[in-house]
């Protein structure tokens, strides 16, 4: 009898797993999101906010802004191509990269530290 009770408990368990990862006779896959993600410092570590970073599509030339949130990071959901990068902040060197790979249901993680740009000296008139 206790066989038989645990055997019952066991096939509802299943019953509802089951029945709760199907939608109208479907299996519903989890949605795996393409697209590039990456974290903007500078040479010390320190995070970057508020960083713009520009994606531009290779096969089409479309282009997606994106900004660094609060703790330096920024993402992009894309469609499958070849995207170039590039990464500017106020004060900093903008960083390039070319040729990122975004391939289906992956995302790929680009990183940028951002050199200090170089004063920019008033011109002496004499």
């Amino acid at each position: 009898m206790k066989s038989l009770l645990a055997l019952a408990l066991s096939s509802l368990v299943i019953l509802v797993t089951v029945q709760s990862s199907v939608t109208k006779g479907r299996r519903v896959p989890a949605k795996l999101r393409s697209g590039i993600a990456g974290r903007i410092t500078d040479q010390n570590g320190a995070v970057i906010s508020g960083a713009r970073i520009t994606i531009v599509a290779h096969s089409s030339d479309a282009s997606v802004v994106r900004k660094s949130n609060g703790e330096g990071q920024y993402v992009a959901d894309l469609d499958p191509d070849v995207y170039d990068v590039v990464a500017e902040a106020n004060g900093f060197k903008t960083a390039k990269r070319k040729l990122i790979p975004v391939l289906r249901e992956s995302r790929s993680y680009v990183d940028f530290v951002l050199d200090v740009a170089e004063p920019i000296m008033p011109k002496l008139i004499h």
